[in-house]
């Protein structure tokens, strides 16, 4: 069996299959903001409904604002007393104007012209996530950062573990660490910003940090994904667990072992959220249905990565060729090569103890033109192409599927496939490049899109991700950042704040939650789709029993959608009837 201190698979002590541990990374850095987004160009005028009490203030770039009616105060913290307050806009370009709103929630039909929803209502539910845990499963934290401390001086960090330690640190430790300046357990700044975002969200939950080491694994998640279910058993408290990480390895059918280990942990009072990725505008996704005869994958590489096939409804024999150079594999077979100093391992598995399926699967650090020649040996497959590397140094240059809008569909990473999470896309929602600013309420031009390879819409929502302000680990400062990582936290602390309210809440409730109360604009168009997926997250105050906004009341959500197929595969029923060989596990050459 493999070492017990690399996987967690070994506490599950009748699985007689595993397989070698995939290297994960951490997701790009993205941003969030709150309410709507109004976009024009050139002089404008347009006014806003407001009710009293009601609180707004306006972010402006590129033109010159000023307003009158219903409120009073700086454009910065304007107090209104209902009524229709007017703005006019003074520009000769293009301009982008944010509103938020607190006391009372902004919606389209407030607004007297176009507009994008960007927030997600949370200050306005009345809830804080109090007495919910929040797992971080990331780089670590930043324990003396302010954006962890709560009102009474003490740490929002109830637990911090250590995975490659093997070493826990609980409140009272984690005290006198802060207290001797022996902070900062974050080396990446990854985690500390993405625990930021969501202690925003909830600011009264308790963070319990979960360490990965560097050089990361899908067993190391795993393990963590053990450790926080067994801190919330044990606390007798709900949890949500952020994963702001992901692979591009596997089925993508929610059938992988790391989506079976989120299958059998999750349950009521346990919601796992994911980032979807941020691969959407890569093309790392190729699909080829109906292979008779052959077909040629064309791949441009400028470094190490893997090209994962996977294929049912036939048989198929796999030939990678660089240049003149090929190496064939049948199914059943494993062969390795060196191409004049580059080298290549390949592996054709038929059938998959994952789900049954075909998998053909080359390592490879060979640069330049790459092509993976397939040919249909019975049947007629259907094959899907999936492309992972850390750098971004491998993207097809054929059989992808263009989303009409810039990106690229079925680029949507493991775990965000799994049917037992939520996934979480981006939207861009500030002004911190001139490509948010093009985009602002629209899609994050990196956010990854679905759907799964068995054919389920993700993301389930998106959020704000496309600039967010997040702490920085090592410093007593902010910064913008962008990704899915951190459109991700805004969704794990709203299902904080539910749970609050229904500590019992499961994965399927949580979702038909969101899904039924996300936003729907121009943006987002028919909903569900694989880019917003039932569209822009944000809770009513109704949505979160008990909840209300001080000063002020919600509005309508504007409609939403329904749940999705949330069927979860069974990890003892799928394994335990296998009779395998455990193959070598031995760790990919970089970090992917």
């Amino acid at each position: 069996m493999v070492d017990a201190t690399k996987t967690s698979l070994n506490a599950l002590q009748r699985v007689v299959y595993t397989e070698k541990p995939i290297r994960v990374k951490y997701l790009d850095q993205l941003v969030y903001s709150s309410s709507v987004a109004i976009r024009g160009s050139g002089p404008f005028n347009f006014s806003i409904n407001t009710s009293p009490g009601q609180n707004l203030s306006v972010l402006s770039a590129g033109a010159s604002v000023s307003f009158s009616g219903a409120c009073s105060g700086g454009l910065d913290n304007l107090f209104c007393s209902g009524g229709p307050l007017n703005f006019n806009v003074s520009s000769s370009s293009d301009w982008r104007l944010i509103v938020q709103s607190v006391g009372k929630n902004i919606f389209l039909s407030d607004v007297s012209t176009s507009a994008y929803y960007l927030g997600t209502g949370a200050v306005n539910t009345g809830r804080t996530g109090r007495n919910v845990l929040v797992g971080v499963v990331d780089s670590g934290i930043d324990l003396c950062h302010p954006a962890f401390k709560k009102p009474d001086g003490s740490s929002k960090v109830l637990f911090l573990y250590d995975l490659a330690t093997n070493r826990e640190y609980n409140r009272q430790q984690i005290q006198s660490l802060i207290a001797s300046g022996n902070c900062n357990f974050d080396s990446l700044g990854h985690g500390t910003s993405v625990a930021g975002v969501i202690s925003y969200i909830a600011r009264d939950a308790d963070l319990v940090v979960v360490k990965l080491p560097d050089q990361m694994t899908d067993a190391d998640v795993m393990q963590a994904f053990d450790y926080l279910r067994n801190k919330k058993d044990q606390l007798g408290r709900p949890m949500v667990v952020n994963v702001s990480l992901g692979y591009n390895v596997g089925p993508h059918d929610g059938t992988s072992l790391i989506e079976r280990k989120i299958a059998q942990l999750s349950g009521p009072g346990f919601v796992v959220v994911v980032a979807n990725g941020n691969d959407g505008g890569r093309r790392v996704y190729g699909r080829i249905g109906a292979l008779s005869g052959s077909a040629s994958v064309d791949i441009y590489s400028q470094g190490e990565g893997v090209i994962d096939l996977w294929y049912s409804g036939g048989t198929l024999r796999g030939e990678f060729c660089v240049g003149s150079s090929c190496l064939s594999a049948s199914p059943g077979e494993s062969k390795t090569a060196s191409f004049g100093g580059c080298s290549v391992d390949m592996k054709n598995v038929y059938p998959s103890p994952l789900n049954g399926d075909g998998n053909l699967r080359i390592e490879t650090n060979c640069t330049g033109d790459l092509t993976v020649r397939l040919y249909s040996i019975g049947g007629t497959p259907r094959v899907d192409v999936y492309i992972f590397s850390l750098f971004d140094a491998m993207e097809l240059k054929n059989h992808f599927l263009d989303d009409g809008f810039g990106g690229y569909l079925g680029t949507v990473l493991v775990p965000a496939t799994s049917p037992k999470v939520i996934s979480v896309g981006a939207i861009s929602s500030s002004f911190c490049s001139q490509r948010s600013y093009q985009n602002l309420g629209f899609i994050a031009p990196f956010s990854s899109r679905g759907p799964t390879r068995d054919g389920r819409i993700k993301p389930e929502v998106v959020a704000a991700g496309h600039c967010v302000r997040t702490p920085m680990a090592g410093f007593q400062s902010y910064r913008d950042s962008a990704g899915t990582s951190f459109s991700t936290p805004v969704v794990a602390g709203l299902v904080a704040l539910l749970l609050e309210s229904n500590p019992n809440l499961d994965v399927d409730a949580v979702r038909n939650i969101l899904t039924s109360n996300a936003l729907r604009d121009s943006a987002v168009g028919n909903v569900p789709n694989n880019l917003y997926g039932w569209g822009k997250a944000f809770l009513p105050p109704e949505a979160v029993p008990g909840g209300g906004s001080p000063g002020g009341s919600g509005g309508s959500s504007g409609g939403g959608g329904g749940g999705c197929n949330s069927a979860s595969p069974d990890l003892y029923t799928a394994l335990l009837a296998l009779v395998l060989t455990a193959v070598l596990r031995k760790r990919i050459r970089r970090v992917l």
